[in-house]
């Protein structure tokens, strides 16, 4: 977990030495993953209503998934989770992270959540080249949201980015509205889902292609076909869709 420290004086007999500027970071970009302890991600998404044990199962795996996805990609990874997130709102508290990664020397930040089970297919790579030439990158989600935002310090503008409509369907828009305004252009990358709720679930348990069966799998494991928890999961997917809770934890941006 990335926490940010004070400058740190050290007192001989007659000096006081000023505080060590931070090292530079051997990679100027860094991913920042974003998003809830497992422990609270599964309060926010009942992923199987009323079975709170095997929620919580699944919310690990889907948290597991995402760092070993991340620290795949070669790239340094700074972990934001519970304590170390500050701010009032979800806005706040993820420009905050974003600060934190730019005054520890990364010029460049590519923020993800731990809700996109295709995480491992981003091209990280390709990111980073896109946020070196200046343009910053998005990652889209059907609803309205997003995977990933990655942005490169000329980017930043706090104020601007705390105050859009986080955990709304009207993020995705109003987040490419600002950028392109302030700077242009925004590469847009593959629409990917996410898992904010047990319809979302169970799409993913029924989905074959090799990228995401083992991840399928292990979540099979944890649910067990034909257990009850997963035959009330089958039944809620054809509940109503109003009768079905859809509370995002971070990053509902699905950043």
């Amino acid at each position: 977990m990335y926490r940010r420290h004070g400058p740190l004086y050290s007192v001989g007999c007659h000096c006081l030495l000023p505080p060590a500027a931070p090292p530079v970071p051997a990679s100027s970009t860094a991913i920042l993953l974003f998003s809830h302890r497992p422990a609270r991600e599964w309060s926010n998404k009942q992923f199987v209503p009323g079975d709170y044990a095997t929620s919580a199962q699944v919310a690990h795996t889907l948290h597991t998934h995402t760092v070993q996805t991340v620290h795949r990609s070669g790239y340094p990874v700074i972990e934001v989770d519970g304590a170390a997130q500050r701010g009032e709102t979800f806005g706040e508290r993820l420009t905050n992270a974003f600060a934190d990664a730019f005054d520890a020397g990364y010029d460049r930040v590519i923020a993800v959540g731990g809700d996109c089970p295709t995480l491992h297919e981003v091209n990280w790579n390709a990111v980073h080249t896109r946020l070196g030439s200046g343009q910053p990158v998005i990652g889209p989600t059907p609803g309205g949201g997003t995977y990933l935002i990655g942005l490169h310090r000329s980017h930043f503008n706090a104020q601007a980015l705390a105050h859009l409509p986080w955990q709304s369907p009207q993020l995705g828009a109003a987040l490419q509205h600002h950028l392109r305004n302030a700077h242009g252009t925004v590469a847009v990358l593959t629409s990917r889902r996410d898992v904010n709720t047990v319809r979302d679930l169970v799409a993913l348990l029924r989905q074959t292609p090799l990228p995401v069966r083992p991840l399928a799998n292990r979540l099979r494991r944890v649910l067990g076909w034909g257990t009850p928890s997963l035959c009330t999961s089958l039944r809620w997917i054809h509940a109503p869709q109003s009768a079905v809770a859809s509370v995002r934890g971070p990053p509902a941006a699905h950043a």
